[in-house]
Order: C-alpha cells, then sequence, then structure tokens
C-alpha cells in the first residue's frame, strides 16, 4: 500500500479541479486580455474565479489578485508594500518560525536599512499577542505574522494581533498558505493575505493575494500591466478557474471533511499509547498536522523507514530542504531539547486519505520506531 501523509507539502489535485481545468485549456483556451470573444470567455471565467475566492475570504473582489503562488504572494506583499509607502526604511515585525518566503525577505530588508523584529514563540509553537504589542515601536509600518504554521500546523493568534495592529495603525499581513482550505478565514482581519493553489487540492503554480483597497502596493515586477498592474504575467485563467472550484467544493464539504481529519488524526495520536518517550511538538493545531519526536530515532531515519514501506511523511518544510536545512528553524525557536528536534517528523493528513491508509501508517510506524530504537 503507498500512503501519502505529507498534505503540507502539497495536495493531490481534486478529480474534479482537475476536469475542470482541463476545460478550460482545452476549450476556454483564449487569452483573457484579448478583445474578441475567445478572450472574452476567459475573462469571465477569471473574473467569476475572483469573486469566488473574495467570498471565501468576505472581502471585495477587486482586493484579490491572482499570483503564482505564496511565495510570489509574500514578495509582493512585503516588499510591494515597503516600496509604495516606506522606501526610506521603517520597522519590521514578523516571527522566527516563518516560511522562507518570509523570512529571506526580511533579512533582504535588514540588507537595504530597514529594523526586522523576529517575535519567538512559546515552547507551544506560537507567539503570543504581548510579546506582539511589546515590539512595536513608533516607526513600526508593517507586520507579517503567518496564519498556521507549516511545520507544526499551530494556529497564530491572529484575531488577537489584528487587533492591536488596528489600535497601532499597523499594516498586518499574513502567510496563510497553510490556513485557507483548513479552517475558516476571515480575510478582515488582516490587510493583507497570501495563498497558494497547490496547498488546497488545486494545482501548483497559480496563488493569490489580498490586498486591503485601502492600501497603496507597487510592482515589484513590470510588464503588461495585469492584475490592475500590480502583478503582470498573461492570466493564468485555468490555475484560478481551479483554485475557485477547489475552496468552493471545500466550503460546502468543509463540516463533513473536517471532522473526518479529526478522526484520522484522533486516530493516529491513539495509537502512539502503545510506545513510549515521544513528544508532539506545537499545541492548538490545525487537524491536517501531527509534528512528532521520538526520542532515540532520527527523523531523516525514520522517514526514509517509512518511505519503504510506501508512506510518504515528512521532516523540515518542502520548501527549506533546497537550502540543505538539517534542522528545523521552527522547533528550534520554540526552545525544544535537541532529541525532538533531531526526531522530529511531520504528519499532515488530507481530505482524501482513508481510515485504512491510516491504519497501515500506524502498524508501520510502531514497527519502524521500534527497529530504530534497537539499532
Amino acid at each position: 500500500m503507498r500512503v501519502y501523509l505529507d498534505h503540507a507539502a502539497t495536495t493531490r489535485v481534486f478529480p474534479q479541479v482537475a476536469q475542470e481545468v482541463y476545460r478550460v485549456f482545452t476549450e476556454n483556451f483564449g487569452n483573457a486580455s484579448s478583445l474578441h470573444s475567445h478572450g472574452e470567455e476567459a475573462k469571465q471565467i477569471y473574473e467569476k474565479a475572483r469573486l469566488t475566492i473574495a467570498e471565501y475570504l468576505k472581502v471585495q473582489p477587486q482586493e484579490i489578485y491572482f499570483t503564482s503562488g505564496g511565495t510570489e504572494s509574500d514578495n509582493i506583499a512585503i516588499m510591494g508594500f515597503l516600496k509604495a509607502n516606506f522606501p526610506e526604511g521603517g520597522h519590521v515585525i514578523t516571527t522566527q518560525i516563518e516560511h522562507p518566503a518570509v523570512l529571506e525577505v526580511a533579512r533582504y530588508l535588514e540588507q537595504r536599512g530597514y529594523d526586522v523584529t523576529y517575535l519567538k514563540p512559546t515552547v507551544d509553537g506560537y507567539v503570543t499577542p504581548e510579546d506582539f504589542k511589546r515590539a512595536i515601536r513608533k516607526n513600526t509600518v508593517l507586520a507579517s505574522i503567518m496564519w498556521v504554521n507549516n511545520e507544526t500546523g499551530v494556529i497564530q493568534p491572529i484575531e488577537e494581533i489584528s487587533k492591536i495592529s488596528k489600535e497601532y495603525g499597523i499594516v498586518l499581513h499574513s502567510d496563510a498558505v497553510q490556513a485557507v482550505g483548513k479552517i475558516p478565514i476571515d480575510g478582515k482581519l488582516v490587510d493583507m493575505l497570501s495563498a497558494s493553489g497547490h496547498k488546497f487540492y488545486a494545482p501548483k503554480g497559480c496563488g493569490f493575494l489580498y490586498v486591503n483597497s485601502k492600501l497603496k502596493v507597487a510592482p515589484i515586477t513590470y510588464g503588461g500591466g495585469h492584475e490592475r498592474g500590480l502583478r503582470s504575467g498573461t492570466e493564468n485563467v485555468p490555475g484560478a478557474h481551479g483554485m475557485a472550484v477547489a475552496l468552493k467544493m471545500i466550503e460546502e464539504n468543509f463540516n463533513e471533511w473536517s471532522k473526518r481529519l479529526e478522526k484520522l488524526k484522533k486516530k493516529i495520536l491513539e495509537s502512539l499509547t502503545q510506545l513510549t518517550d515521544y513528544h508532539i511538538n506545537g499545541r492548538n493545531t490545525v487537524s491536517s498536522h501531527i509534528n512528532l519526536s521520538f526520542k532515540g530515532v532520527h527523523g531523516e531515519a525514520l522517514a526514509t523507514a517509512l518511505d519503504m514501506h510506501g508512506v510518504s511523511v515528512s521532516t523540515v518544510s518542502a520548501c527549506s530542504s533546497h537550502h540543505k536545512v538539517s534542522k528545523s528553524h521552527v522547533l528550534k525557536a520554540m526552545d525544544l531539547e535537541e532529541w525532538m528536534i533531531d526526531g522530529a517528523i511531520r504528519i499532515s493528513v488530507g481530505y482524501d486519505n482513508s481510515e485504512e491508509e491510516v491504519q497501515y501508517f500506524t502498524e508501520i510506524l510502531s514497527q519502524e520506531v521500534k527497529r530504530l530504537r534497537k539499532i
């Protein structure tokens, strides 16, 4: 049996979404910027997708901009906002547990003269509103706080941080790549929000950025002036349509699917009682995520052993692997014990996993942990 439990890295495209995307690729293939009927047909599909996504986030359609994914959305939001409003510098607040798409931008900003504060998480994996408030300075102009952590699945206190940001007049951006499709989202809590289609059963290579209409954000790439001048490039109509279809499906089935995810997660956690010396990394997590460490077992060795039995899990973030990261910067920031950091694996279940698959996984997990400990 082959079991995929790495949905935090990417998801299988829903069959219905794949069919719809294929239809647009082959039937509504016109350039959405063209003035003829083929272009107009594509444009209508594109704008309908924008409306669907806006409704999902409870924002206005004109506040949604289509991008290539979460990384581009994060870059446009942070760099585009500062370029348009504070090109000479200022103070930015983020966290030590952000995705590289935010952390690398923050480091770039420091090289350009901006001051950046990196909030440290608690041992449970979240940054506190109190620490956020204490970090605010007179020249704080922007905060970027992720909604859900990609490694631990810990939900960050965005609602409380939102209130503080509004009180102090600070623009708040959130990398919501791991939140969209997993928990209810109210886009109006933040001023900018990034998302990526392949994390919620839509195709890779498409994403979106929500920008409050009151904000001024400058483009960071230049071209034909698409997306109202913010993000040039021929419109990815199939990708936008695929995201809209996927979100609509999730919205319509959310209660049922969420309960199934919780049941699968509970089954995995209950299976751990037959093992000793393990640690769950993070608290208050989304239903899909479990970050787990076993004492005396290296995470990479365990992930490899599971893979040999057809089970796919991960250790660090898939994006971090390009940087040859051997230890999770997220777990290190949480000040966990060394064995917890070294032994961590990330299990992320999806809406398409079955009880049989999870049962098989728990049996193999127990078997391999015991075997590796003997070695």
